[in-house]
């Protein structure tokens, strides 16, 4: 076994992560523009989403609380999962849970969102 392979073995085995089993590419690299291009359309970057639209009106969104909570993810298409480390902080949210769940169904393609969960 090539000395390379081992220490990247040993680097996989001791992070978690699983060995890479294939061969070294014979092909040229990929340009960074081709990259970004699939990546643009893999992952649909350019398309309007919730996500999106959440990411660019979070200030409006919770004011000067924006700083202290973030978005985690959006379940089944219509929970939003918050973040947030102090308990003071996750109790106010839970207090304005209905006036926040308004302002973020007016967002453009948020509409479908029906709930709030605040998480530590």
């Amino acid at each position: 076994m090539p000395l390379f392979k081992y220490r990247e073995d040993l680097i996989s085995d001791f992070l978690g992560l699983p060995r890479n089993q294939t061969q070294p590419s014979k092909r040229a690299p990929a340009s960074i523009h081709t990259l970004m291009v699939m990546l643009r359309e893999r992952y649909k970057l350019e398309q309007p989403s919730p996500e999106r639209s959440l990411v660019e009106n979070w200030e409006t969104i919770f004011g000067k609380l924006a700083g202290r909570c973030n978005p985690l993810r959006i379940k089944d298409e219509s929970v939003l999962i918050i973040s947030v480390t102090n308990q003071t902080l996750r109790a106010e949210l839970r207090f304005q849970k209905s006036s926040l769940l308004k302002k973020i169904q007016k967002l453009e393609h948020c509409e479908s969102i029906k709930d709030l969960v605040i998480r530590s």
